[in-house]
């Protein structure tokens, strides 16, 4: 059975960074923003990401999102398609009061049941830090694909950050207290192995599917491949000995050193470390690789094409590059928003509607 495409069928925007008033119906399939540098493509993008998974993607809060002279924003989608049609509607304070999140005209019972039913992938130049720097973003990325898979992950995600701030302010304190910091070393256990056992699983799921789209890329040359690399291995024994043989250091260095906050998310070119070997089309086609890989596993697992934001893609690739990942777009499905300063560069005709964003204002061409 093939994969239900959902779609944007109306967007409204009030007082979101620059786009003031914004009424946009977009196409089924490829939406073209076009503009000049800092008009407002990369907050357009930002909307819909942020009203799919209630965060923004450059890590920016309330008080930075709202217009200036504004006192709040407010973000509407209505969603369709293939899909039962649905609401999302979310009101930001620049004051700091608690956000207000609406689906279907109700308050969600948690952000995993609100982020599940708008599933989003977005690409941006950001994401190049994910092969080229440290493991942090990597191991997020991860966490991101099954937070919005299952919630008993989140759960234990949410846990295991607890547990460990805790531990963490113990061992900072002026006179630790052993017995303290070792009470949370079960839960850390216990949460842990859920979390290293899944990321490893999903892990498992993308490497074949990043291979083959970077290929598709990249044409000839090198291939790459992915692999996840726990410290310890994530069994609730195995982190439970890690964590008790490494008391003392971890109260030397004043924070725990063990678990799956320190694992790894390795990229290979030709058995080279890619963040060393790789050049910068590269790491863009690494990335863009991840991001289709992202797709095709929410797509699988949910039975939804999630929707595909794409910020500045063409930028670093080359034209063979850039023809082929075009061609591999236009093979995917579902609907894609994708800004650039120079149109010309979306090499996509069929189902393509353009845009001109000028101010934060956006009008159809």
């Amino acid at each position: 059975m093939s994969a239900a495409r959902q779609r944007v069928l109306q967007l409204r925007v009030r007082d979101f960074r620059n786009l003031r008033e914004l009424d946009l119906t977009p196409g089924a399939r490829f939406n073209v923003i076009s503009g000049d540098n800092g008009q407002g493509k990369s907050n357009l993008l930002e909307t819909l990401d942020y009203l799919g998974t209630l965060r923004s993607f450059r890590g920016a809060s309330a008080d930075e999102l709202v217009c200036d002279g504004a006192t709040h924003a407010e973000l509407f989608a209505s969603i369709g398609g293939d899909v039962l049609p649905h609401e999302h509607r979310i009101r930001l304070s620049r004051e700091g009061t608690r956000r207000e999140v609406q689906l279907d005209g109700k308050r969600p019972r948690s952000r995993a049941q609100y982020v599940q039913a708008f599933p989003v992938v977005i690409f941006h130049p950001g994401d190049l830090e994910l092969t080229t720097g440290p493991p942090e973003p990597r191991r997020s990325f991860l966490d991101h694909v099954l937070e919005r898979l299952d919630e008993t992950y989140a759960s234990s995600l949410a846990s295991y950050t607890r547990a460990l701030g805790s531990r963490n302010r113990l061992l900072k304190s002026e006179a630790p207290q052993v017995r303290a910091i070792t009470a949370y070393d079960e839960l850390l256990a216990a949460a842990g192995e859920v979390i290293g056992q899944a990321r490893s699983a999903l892990v498992s799921a993308l490497a074949p599917r990043v291979t083959e789209v970077f290929r598709t890329i990249s044409g000839e040359g090198p291939g790459v491949t992915l692999e996840y690399e726990p410290r310890v291995t994530p069994v609730v024994v195995e982190l439970r000995a890690a964590l008790a043989q490494n008391l003392e250091k971890d109260l030397a260095r004043g924070f725990t050193g063990v678990g799956p906050h320190t694992d790894e998310l390795l990229f290979r070119l030709s058995d080279h470390k890619a963040r060393r070997y790789a050049s910068q089309g590269q790491h863009r086609a690494i990335v863009l690789a991840l991001k289709v890989a992202e797709l095709l596993e929410l797509e699988q697992r949910t039975g939804r094409t999630p929707i595909l934001l794409l910020d500045d893609v063409s930028s670093e690739l080359d034209a063979g590059r850039n023809r082929r990942f075009f061609g591999l777009l236009a093979q995917l499905g579902g609907q894609v928003f994708l800004t650039t300063t120079h149109p010309q560069l979306i090499l996509i005709d069929e189902g393509r509607d353009d845009f001109r964003v000028e101010s934060g204002v956006i009008t159809r061409l």
